[in-house]
């Protein structure tokens, strides 16, 4: 099903790991010179700027080439005219396979053609059908088949968006379910979806799929806390069940959207420290600022000044108190700097400093005793001739 070369892929991932052991200073650099150029390596772009200015060069590319047949075209299908977002998605396929076997890999140029591809299948879609529900599903099967055979995390987040908006289409406008169970129903799909991304992660045949792995998981976590955030259900609730919330009134269930709007976050903070799971950490701290300014967005407590100080000061306790339950621990979750982190900064600072308390120039003693004159009780020569 993989568009790539096991072989290359191979090589690309261990060319991978051998730059993190190299940024960890577990290999010198001539070590990771050597590994290098031993592995046929696929085109691809680490950096991130880079790959979004290939990416557009992509678009404008495959755009200069849909443009081109476009002159074409659009005299002899002027009535069925949706014909030609399935011919774009075509060409771009094509395209992305002629990159493919160019041995494009995470490049840019590649992402700009699998994006292409999928948007005009999409809207052709759309167009043939005029209805939603067909869109989301060809984005969800669309975004599987790219993810898979491309390893593009891009398609698997559309793919993911894909699912969830069918079951909000669903609920929403086809009356399967009561609007209500619309937040739990995002909590449970975003509960099953994220276990079954992990059950994939444990298995080694999927290591190249990681990094879309991990991703998926991130949009789980925040999907499941979106669907119990405040007031993510105060404003789906006067949209779409046309309530009319006042001073004395509030959503159904309000109780459990305001606990669950920082419990959530919490629960996701403690499971990343237990698990030693960055992402889940980094996703609760995220998820728990915007429980606060989701309360704060409709009950003003304090000033906002107030505001500050009391989050300053709490999150200086919860800063204190996890440091003292990591600060001694060596793997996971710790207080301990990264052996990847980029020191030299404080390295240097540290010789700047040792440089300034070194070229201080001593204090200067004087000499009780002075030559000349008999002077310290004694009778020696004057200073005169």
């Amino acid at each position: 099903m993989q568009a790539y070369n096991k072989s290359e892929l191979e090589n690309y991932f261990l060319a991978e790991e051998a730059k993190k052991l190299y940024q960890k200073k577990f290999l010198s650099k001539e070590q990771l010179q050597n590994i290098s150029a031993q592995l046929v390596q696929l085109k691809s772009n680490a950096n991130i700027f880079f790959r979004i200015g290939f990416f557009f060069l992509g678009s404008f590319l495959i755009s200069t080439i849909i443009s081109a047949f476009g002159l074409i075209l659009f005299p002899l299908i002027s009535e069925q005219y949706q014909i030609i977002f399935f011919f774009y998605a075509i060409v771009a396929y094509i395209g992305l396979e002629v990159l493919v076997n160019m041995k494009f890999f995470r490049h840019g140029l590649d992402d700009a053609f699998v994006l292409t591809s999928q948007i005009s299948f999409s809207i052709g879609i759309g167009i043939l059908t005029e209805a939603i529900l067909p869109v989301l599903i060809t984005m969800l099967v669309l975004g599987v088949f790219f993810a898979i055979r491309f390893i593009n995390t891009i398609s698997a987040v559309i793919a993911f968006i894909g699912l969830v908006g069918i079951f909000f289409n669903l609920i929403v406008e086809h009356d399967v379910m009561p609007k209500f169970y619309l937040s739990f129903v995002g909590l449970i799909l975003a509960i099953l979806v994220y276990f079954f991304v992990v059950h994939l992660a444990k298995n080694q045949n999927f290591y190249s799929y990681f990094k879309t792995l991990d991703t998926i998981r991130i949009a789980s976590l925040l999907l499941g806390y979106l669907s119990m955030n405040y007031l993510v259900v105060r404003e789906l609730s006067q949209s779409l069940m046309n309530l009319e919330i006042t001073n004395k009134s509030d959503v159904p269930l309000a109780f459990v959207f305001y606990g669950l709007t920082f419990l959530i976050p919490l629960l996701y903070f403690f499971l990343g420290i237990q698990w030693k799971d960055k992402l889940v950490l980094y996703t609760g701290l995220a998820t728990l600022a915007f429980g606060f300014y989701s309360i704060r967005h409709y009950y003003y407590f304090f000033p906002i000044e107030y505001v500050m100080v009391i989050s300053g000061i709490l999150l200086f306790g919860l800063a204190y108190l996890i440091i003292q339950q990591l600060k001694n621990k060596t793997e996971g979750v710790t207080f301990q700097p990264d052996r990847d982190s980029d020191a030299s900064l404080l390295f240097n600072t540290q010789a700047i400093l040792s440089l300034t308390n070194a070229t201080t120039s001593a204090p200067s003693q004087t000499n009780p005793m002075e030559f000349g004159g008999g002077g310290f009780s004694g009778g020696g020569a004057g200073e005169k001739f």
